[in-house]
């Protein structure tokens, strides 16, 4: 990682990933801007193309791209089963080290604790410090390469290694060496390159001396809307959750399978749609203000009649995929985050967000909703979704999120796998597959960019193993829960231990309820027949009536079990199987 790798053995320094902040930035980038001008300008358009300067700090990198570049788009139901790119020229290439990737969602990662994340096969630890600065290294330890991820946050902010308590801030010096007199005190102290926005954490692709420049001129994949704090406080905003889950499949399938909107009704039987009825032709055309792929990405457009909208798919490497469905009342977007964190695996971090066209209960809004009645205009349908979606409470968009995942799952793990069997990769694809549909040409669009920009997948790191892992068949561990989201979800935590309580209680009530029932019984039968032994209906008449109460608990108690259960349950394993599902 670090270019000086044996002066930074002999410095003692963790290889950290560089993080530009406050003065230290402007610090920083003057003194790269002037040590390294003369290297960076010989570089060439090789390296300035990397760069995409913001049009102010918050500003998302969407690039509306020149017609004159790029693929042409498969525009006929008849021709897209070929893909026939081939590499671009080096300044048309996609550099996947030079990116920010979001890795963590902020609201749901324990500040408390150093976090473990991969991303392009390299061992990374995440963790903050008492100031809430967040901070990326090597998951090493300088000394024996101990991981750090089992290391501790102590109280004074810093990461101290738990093989031999090194101690280290949050700029990668090391404060304290216990087995030497030194004590680390003059240790050197790069910057790591971690940041917050949106609701995640991110992390740049790369260290070095010139990550910080590179970093600060290249902004993170922003949506504009998210930003938007008086539409949010307004309510014309709506904001669900970030969600965080890892995927038992690669980048490119991931990718993959959410530019694809013809598989949505058919997957998602039964939660978004009718296997039966709801598929149908979908002519994706490239959109009009992004007319032709490029190295930056692509988006087409499209008529949803599922829903009633106009609908977009974008695509913006390296990892994020915006689907948005508009309708007169508003806008609904699925935010969705792929980090290739290693050969067969992503890590997901999605969200949904609803933008009303006017703030709710306003003038305007009203005058809409008018027109539109007058009109003969359906109530929204994606309106009325985000209403349902992003009032519910965190760990409850998590837990439904998993049915939601696990129907692709469960085609995506296996499909890989069988095409990687045959020998398939991007350049080849179309003649791995069968692809005749319009509907696939957002599909086709991405195995283009693969192939001519993208280098034929994720720049991997060159210790890292790229086999792809073997098809899981145990559907228990395919479908885990607990180990791909519920262990590093604060929220689902949370609730999984409130869970727990309810079902111990619930257990107690219905021991308790039946021991009471069998005692009011009882206590009846010997009454009724202390009073002159009645006949045996009408003992037990006075014995139901008196054990009613208490069997009625008992039943409601049971009942409170199996479900508590089941909940209890999709905090650790969710396995889907189509051929179960009416």
């Amino acid at each position: 990682m670090c270019r000086n790798v044996s002066t930074c053995r002999q410095r003692k320094h963790t290889h950290l990933w560089c993080r530009p902040t406050g003065c230290t930035v402007q610090l920083h980038l003057i003194y790269i801007m002037v040590g390294r001008c003369a290297r960076l300008l010989a570089a060439g358009l090789s390296v300035a193309s990397g760069f995409h300067l913001p049009a102010s700090s918050g500003a998302p990198r969407r690039v509306v791209p020149s017609a004159a570049r790029g693929l042409s788009a498969v525009d006929s139901d008849s021709s897209p089963g070929v893909v026939a790119a081939s590499p671009a020229g080096k300044e048309d290439l996609f550099d996947w080290n030079k990116q920010w990737y979001p890795v963590l969602s902020l609201k749901d990662t324990d500040p408390g604790r150093a976090h473990p994340v991969q991303l392009l096969g390299k061992e990374l630890v995440v963790w903050r410090n008492k100031e809430g600065r967040w901070s990326c290294f090597d998951d090493r330890c300088p000394h024996r390469a101990a991981p750090l991820t089992e290391g501790r946050i102590e109280d004074d902010g810093s990461l101290l290694c738990a093989y031999h308590a090194w101690r280290f801030d949050a700029d990668g010096k090391c404060l304290s060496i216990p087995q030497s007199d030194r004590g680390g005190k003059d240790e050197a102290q790069p910057k790591a390159c971690a940041k917050v926005a949106q609701g995640m954490v991110w992390v740049w692709g790369e260290n070095g001396p010139d990550a910080g420049l590179e970093s600060a001129l290249t902004p993170a994949q922003l949506i504009p809307d998210l930003d938007d704090k008086e539409g949010i406080e307004s309510g014309r905003v709506m904001l669900a959750r970030v969600g965080q889950n890892d995927l038992a499949y690669g980048w490119d399938t991931f990718m993959e399978n959410v530019v694809d909107p013809s598989h949505v009704t058919v997957s998602h039987h039964g939660v978004a749609g009718d296997r039966y009825t709801g598929p149908s032709p979908i002519d994706l055309k490239p959109s009009a203000r992004w007319p032709v792929p490029t190295k930056d990405g692509f988006e087409f457009e499209f008529r949803d009649d599922s829903v009633s909208s106009d609908s977009t798919v974008t695509f913006q490497p390296p990892c994020l995929v915006i689907n948005e469905a508009k309708d007169s009342a508003g806008k609904l977007l699925l935010i969705l985050y792929g980090i290739p964190t290693r050969p067969g695996w992503v890590r997901l971090l999605g969200r949904s967000a609803y933008v009303h066209t006017f703030a709710p209960n306003s003038k305007k809004a009203k005058e809409q909703a008018k027109e539109d009645k007058r009109n003969g205009v359906k109530k929204s349908r994606l309106q009325a979704t985000a209403n349902v979606v992003t009032k519910l409470p965190s760990w409850l968009q998590h837990v439904t999120g998993s049915l939601f995942l696990h129907q692709d799952l469960v085609f995506l793990h296996h499909q890989e796998k069988i095409l990687a069997s045959a020998g398939y990769d991007s350049s080849n694809y179309g003649q791995a597959v069968f692809v005749p549909a319009a509907a696939d040409r957002a599909v086709l669009a991405l195995r283009q960019w693969i192939t001519k920009h993208g280098s034929g997948g994720p720049a991997w790191d060159k210790n890292c193993d790229r086999t792809l892992p073997p098809r899981e068949r145990n559907r228990e561990d395919l479908f885990n829960v607990y180990e791909n989201h519920t262990k590093s979800c604060t929220s689902c935590q949370g609730a999984l231990k409130n869970v727990k309580k309810m079902l111990t209680t619930a257990k107690t009530a219905a021991v308790i309820s039946f021991t009471w029932a069998v005692l009011r019984g009882a206590r009846a039968v010997g009454t009724a027949a202390a009073a002159g032994s009645p006949s045996a209906r009408v003992i037990n008449t006075v014995t139901a009536r008196a054990m009613l109460p208490a069997v009625a608990l008992t039943f409601a108690s049971v009942g409170a079990i199996k479900i508590l259960e089941k909940l209890r349950g999709m905090f650790y394993t969710y396995s889907f199987h189509h051929q179960d599902s009416p």
